[in-house]
């Protein structure tokens, strides 16, 4: 989106704000769509970007999704997906979690452990169920490049494939589960083409050798994804069509043993990153010890990727000062929170900029707010916002100061009952 654009929405909205472009959201999922099979089938990875308003646009596009809680199961029913649509993933589903996705008789519940087996076998029973599942392996292979691994090292993902045979053998006596599949997912934000092939035919090839050895119907199988985005100067984009040729090409040698499966891929930075831009305004500049300082009204708090909190490699986000391109100057910017890790641009190149101007910090589309521990400080949440051939939708409003108690309730009210004196 060009700056007027985004100063125009700042001042109607006010900031901090992030703001999305349903344009870029469409020609990214164009992209993938046009880059697999035709019979593959995409989800959505939810986590990414939760909001309701989103999940309703990927719905539309034709997209199922992939949930990791009640609440984002929840929020993807509300977003119209049909219960075959979804299927969830987590490492740690609790019982109610687990009673909720057999109520609504989801697509699949992808099962990390025969633990986790044996409770969903247990509740299925209870409710007179028959449940579908999906079985999560932890390879020993990881070939995808991934700048966040998730198989082929130790994990709280999946099972281990040295288990898995006798995994599917237990879980394959329980009465009241159905395994339809398996899930595998090496890693997130790979940016090498070849190596995401590579790992995805190494899905394939165990997923047809467990089917064979155990005698697995495979009616489902999700090859994961992990398409990245390049963030960083020394990133280089994923090949798409790179991607498209030669997957095309691998893929002619699983088609047929396949045919009877619904094979897809997931995704959530690669449909979202792009698309999204989080808006800041400076309220002071100053000097400190030698150090330029742009001190802005949003920080981590609201955008903990452009801080790297939990990281241990810092790194900046592609910023830039709206309507402003000269005299550049090297600073750094924090928020307002009272925590020197409040830091979302450090060391950056800037056009000089004066209290009042707004930084748009890039890329900002996927694992932003959600990411972020919005409540601390007590900072107003952004207002997110859409935008759609010259029109604007706020997705979700932002929050007033009186937001922070809700649900909270007034120790007055013990004591009023109990009295002060039940402390001598």
């Amino acid at each position: 989106m060009e700056d007027k654009i985004l100063e125009n929405i700042a001042v109607r909205y006010g900031t901090p704000l992030y703001v999305y472009d349903t344009d870029k959201i469409i020609s990214q999922y164009g992209i993938l769509r046009d880059s697999l099979p035709e019979e593959f089938g995409i989800l959505y990875s939810m986590k990414a970007n939760p909001l309701l308003g989103m999940c309703q646009l990927f719905r539309k596009l034709g997209s199922g999704i992939e949930v990791a809680s009640s609440g984002e199961l929840y929020t993807a029913l509300a977003a119209g997906f049909a219960p075959d649509s979804i299927v969830f993933t987590s490492p740690g589903k609790n019982c109610e979690e687990l009673e909720y996705a057999i109520e609504t008789g989801i697509c699949s519940i992808n099962v990390e452990s025969v633990e986790e087996a044996a409770l969903i076998d247990e509740l299925a029973g209870q409710k007179g169920r028959k449940v579908n599942i999906s079985i999560r392996i932890n390879p020993d292979f990881d070939v995808a490049g991934s700048n966040i691994k998730m198989t082929g090292v130790p994990t709280q993902f999946g099972i281990d494939r040295i288990e898995t045979e006798a995994a599917l053998e237990f879980i394959g006596s329980l009465s009241n589960i159905k395994i339809v599949g398996i899930h595998i997912y090496t890693g997130t934000q790979a940016l090498n083409a070849h190596n995401i092939i590579l790992s995805m035919e190494q899905i394939i090839k165990l997923s047809l050798e467990l089917s064979e050895n155990c005698s697995l119907e495979l009616k489902f199988l999700n090859l994961g994804g992990g398409f990245g985005v390049p963030y960083f100067k020394d990133d280089s984009s994923l090949d798409m069509d790179a991607f498209k040729n030669d997957f095309s090409l691998m893929w002619e040698g699983y088609r047929e043993k396949l045919s009877g499966t619904k094979v897809f891929v997931e995704s959530g930075r690669f449909l979202m990153a792009e698309a999204g831009t989080y808006l800041t305004r400076i309220l002071y500049k100053k000097e400190c010890k030698g150090r330029r300082y742009l001190v802005c009204d949003g920080g981590s708090n609201q955008h903990a990727s452009s801080a790297f909190l939990g990281r241990y490699i810092r790194n900046n986000f592609p910023m830039h000062i709206l309507n402003k391109t000269q005299n550049e100057e090297q600073v750094n910017v924090a928020g307002p929170l009272c925590t020197p890790t409040d830091i979302i641009g450090q060391n950056v190149l800037l056009p000089e900029a004066v209290p009042g101007d707004i930084l748009a910090i890039d890329k900002s589309g996927a694992y932003g707010s959600t990411q972020s521990p919005g409540l601390f400080l007590s900072h107003p949440l952004a207002a997110e916002v859409q935008y759609c051939k010259g029109k604007t939708y706020i997705l979700r409003e932002r929050w007033g100061r009186e937001d922070f108690i809700k649900g909270q309730k007034e120790l007055d009210e013990f004591f009023n009952t109990y009295g002060w004196e039940i402390y001598g």
